[in-house]
């Protein structure tokens, strides 16, 4: 059984000893590893969810659609947001967005062209959100798959002495080997996430080895790379993440800092014990 503390010592002191490409590793992680999220808001049901006064619904019926504001039913779109313009405690401000809307939704509602303008838009809207979400995964396959094998084999071998930045480019070889493995690791992860919350974290445990088990050998194939991670995390998922939360102080250090210390101090030095971790679990 592994010491929790002196596993971050020997992380702290790895990580002091070769600080700034440390630092540069930890945060190609960070950029790269961690992922984006895109988020849509839709202006309309602002300026509706804003006022507490109003409750609206809006249902589709044979002759179009019908909404309903305060109690009362509307077949024009138009009418129904003037109904919300004039509604008591509206702002100013609320009702001139909700008039211009009105100018607009009695438009759309009463052209077949503009209807089929904004049928055109939404369609290259979706059209463009799925080309965002394809190259996201394919850089996330091709590149920052292989990029995290990178950082974290630089760790590993930081652990021992310095290492040189180049260390990284390990992860890009053997190519094919490396975005294989690091697919179904993802992909695994995945499957179980959709059963559950839970069950999905437990498998990012079983698999948190698999980038490190594929940085240090170079031989070894996809699946037994996940074979071996889910062996050697056997019975350490739960001292894993308390490991982990041992640090949530210094996350919150890091957040009152704007991110900063998490940049130059905890990033790094929480890679570092993670590199620690897996030359104590494969040595066991």
């Amino acid at each position: 059984m592994w010491d929790r503390k002196e596993l971050k010592a020997r992380g702290l002191a790895a990580f002091k000893a070769n600080y700034w490409k440390c630092v540069l590793a930890a945060l190609l992680l960070t950029l790269f590893v961690a992922g984006t999220s895109v988020s849509v808001s839709r202006s309309a049901g602002n300026v509706l969810n804003n006022n507490s006064n109003i409750n609206y619904s809006v249902s589709q019926t044979d002759s179009g659609v019908e909404v309903t504001v305060n109690g009362q039913t509307y077949d024009q779109i138009g009418d129904a947001i003037n109904a919300v313009a004039e509604a008591e405690g509206t702002t100013p401000e609320q009702a001139q967005a909700v008039s211009e809307l009105a100018d607009f939704a009695n438009t759309v509602q009463n052209s077949p062209e503009a209807r089929e303008a904004v049928s055109i838009m939404l369609a290259l809207l979706g059209g463009i959100f799925l080309l965002i979400g394809v190259i996201s995964c394919l850089l996330r396959l091709l590149v920052f798959n292989p990029l995290e094998i990178g950082c974290r084999g630089f760790f590993t071998v930081n652990s021992d002495a310095p290492a040189e930045l180049s260390e990284i480019k390990t992860g890009f070889n053997p190519f094919g080997r490396n975005i294989g493995a690091m697919f179904l690791r993802d992909l695994f992860i995945v499957l179980w996430s959709l059963l559950f919350v839970v069950p999905g974290i437990i498998k990012a445990y079983s698999y948190r080895m698999v980038p490190y088990i594929l940085a240090e050998d170079p031989e070894i194939g996809g699946r037994d790379a996940i074979t071996l991670s889910r062996q050697m995390m056997d019975g350490q998922k739960w001292n894993t993440f308390v490991l982990d939360l041992s640090f949530i102080g210094w996350d919150l250090l890091s957040a009152v800092t704007g991110g900063l210390l998490g940049l130059f101090y905890v990033n790094p030095y929480k890679h570092a014990t993670g590199a620690e971790l897996y030359q104590v679990l494969k040595n066991q």
